[in-house]
């Protein structure tokens, strides 16, 4: 009993130090006032393709005018940085069959700004169930 007490304490504590870090977070991304997005978010690929093959759209918002530059750890793009604070949005095309993370950063203090994910999901595979004794068994 004393047990499932300790257990429950610890996990309300767990979930309130989560949702704590989380709100954290959103201040800080509030404080900067920038804001990255990517379109489309998510690529399902096929048993038969197992690579992404799309153009992705990248939109951010600033609050404060400032150019910016965007990394990213696909190997094809180099560091791409706008020519002045007008711009706010590039397109790529992409060829992947991992997860793109693009970061965008102030490009005078490279201070990061704002983060965002292309989440790359292979379809599952339909599950065949097998059977484990012989179909003439007599038990």
């Amino acid at each position: 009993m004393q047990i499932t007490k300790f257990i429950t304490r610890l996990l309300l504590l767990l979930s309130l130090f989560i949702v704590g870090s989380s709100q954290i977070f959103a201040d800080e991304a509030d404080e900067l006032g920038a804001k990255l997005t990517v379109s489309p978010e998510f690529c399902i690929t096929s048993g038969e393709q197992l690579t992404c093959d799309l153009k992705v759209l990248l939109e951010w918002k600033n609050q404060q005018p400032r150019a910016i530059c965007i990394l990213s750890d696909y190997e094809n793009m180099a560091k791409w940085c706008a020519e002045d604070d007008k711009a706010n949005s590039l397109s790529l095309n992409v060829s992947t069959t991992e997860d793109i993370q693009f970061v965008m950063i102030d490009k005078e203090t490279h201070e990061t700004l704002a983060g965002v994910k292309l989440k790359v999901t292979q379809t599952a595979e339909p599950k065949v169930r097998r059977r484990f004794r012989n179909p003439w068994s007599l038990f």
